[in-house]
């Protein structure tokens, strides 16, 4: 075969910025997978790993990918230039970060996560009272993202009458993570008047603290070890913009794909309610609220016939491996019911005693999401509360522009931008 003959078929990388690869990007990640497994992005300055098992190989290797920019004994002060102040995220595969997430993981599993699932029930019920009377929703702004920061605000215990201003602050910190220079000038003050609000309550709890979340990461230690007071405002930051945006993202999803993906499914989830955690599981793997993760390569790195050199931006793109067909069967159907996919309780691993293979939705490995357990519980029991409320949901909009990644402008994940659906109650 001549050299001509065997070439891989060219991909310009300008596609990554186009409009269509926003709105549709699983054909270029199939021709990622089966003709650029490792791609080297000149564009951009940066490679590619699109495969599932080579996504999955990245995580689970730390030594080789490391999360952070910097180096954590450098000049660099960190914190200094993220709209979430200081906050695990930039840590890296570091002892500082290892230290911060084994003092608040613990927070968001087992127990304690238990101890406030009826809390979730009430806040679903109450978004859903505010509109349960007008025989429609425009799901993703009165009730997805109306339930994920309500719920973590009470879990805080913060006041009541206050949860409209940290839905506010929650949204600009959510739009201060795009690329738009007034969009992070509004986010940074969003973020320092929510600091100015908790600092006293931080100091309070530390001192006397309750059973609720806030005073839970304010006291928590490990080895002696606690968060200091800017930390557990990064934090609390961190949990309000990015523990709620994945969690509001994920109930839209959903709904998005029962309502337009495959609607004879959403009558067997109104009958089994119990189904409710295979939509969130498959929306995972078929469309992730999370496409993609960078990391920086620690030495060369052998794939494919290629070598990746040190210190190179790589991105592991998880909407892609989800979609492998080397991986899954018929992966790109959105099916609830398949039987190749790992639908139960995830964990950092990334394997099970099923044999099935897990969505890459929320990592593996160290930096496998904390909030894993809390985004999957919140978001079932929010859907199957709505779908109990309601009877025969349609959507409103027959031809719906679908899913899309955000703009330049604005930060946040992957999501419907407006889904209205009717029903009668």
């Amino acid at each position: 075969m001549s050299e001509a003959t065997s070439m891989p078929p060219p991909l310009d990388p300008r596609v990554f910025d186009s409009e269509e690869f926003q709105k549709d990007p699983f054909p270029i990640y199939k021709q990622l997978r089966n003709h650029h497994p490792i791609y080297h992005d000149r564009f951009h300055n940066r490679w590619i790993i699109s495969r599932y098992w080579d996504v999955d190989g990245a995580f689970q290797d730390n030594d080789s990918f490391d999360r952070a920019m910097y180096k954590p004994d450098g000049p660099y002060d960190f914190g200094s230039r993220h709209v979430f102040g200081p906050n695990i995220l930039e840590y890296g595969n570091s002892d500082e970060h290892r230290r911060l997430r084994n003092i608040v993981a613990g927070q968001f599993v087992g127990q304690k996560l238990q101890d406030f699932i009826p809390m979730i029930h009430q806040i679903s019920e109450e978004v859903i009272d505010r509109f349960i009377d007008n025989g429609e929703v425009e799901i993703v702004s009165e009730f997805a993202s109306q339930v994920p920061i309500r719920v973590i605000s009470n879990m805080m215990a913060l006041p009541r009458e206050d949860e409209d201003t940290f839905v506010e602050w929650y949204q600009l910190l959510i739009a201060g993570l795009g690329f738009g220079g007034e969009h992070l000038m509004r986010g940074l003050q969003a973020r320092n008047d929510m600091w100015d609000y908790i600092d006293p309550l931080i100091k309070e709890r530390s001192k006397n603290p309750g059973e609720d979340l806030l005073s839970r990461i304010c006291v928590a230690e490990i080895e002696g070890s606690r968060m200091t007071i800017e930390e557990v405002k990064g934090f609390i930051s961190l949990l309000l913009a990015a523990g709620g945006d994945t969690t509001e993202k994920a109930i839209a999803n959903m709904w998005y794909h029962l309502l337009y993906t495959q609607p004879d499914q959403l009558q067997d989830v109104i009958d089994n309610p119990e189904l409710w955690e295979n939509v969130f599981t498959e929306m995972m793997r078929y469309d992730p609220v999370v496409h993609a993760q960078f990391r920086y390569t620690t030495r060369e790195i052998e794939l494919h016939n290629d070598v990746i050199p040190e210190r190179a931006g790589v991105i592991l793109y998880l909407g892609a491996g989800n979609r492998d067909e080397r991986a899954f069967k018929d992966p790109d159907t959105f099916n609830i019911h398949r039987d190749d996919l790992h639908m139960g309780r995830e964990n950092r691993s990334g394997r099970y005693k099923d044999g099935k293979n897990g969505h890459l939705g929320f990592g593996i490995g160290q930096h496998f999401c904390m909030g894993y357990a809390m985004a999957r519980q919140e978001s079932a029991i929010a859907c199957s509360k709505l779908a109990e409320r309601i009877k025969n949901p349609k959507p409103k909009i027959a031809d719906h522009p679908g899913i899309s990644s955000p703009n330049i402008d604005s930060g946040g994940f992957r999501s419907p931008q407006e889904l209205r659906m009717t029903f009668e109650s």
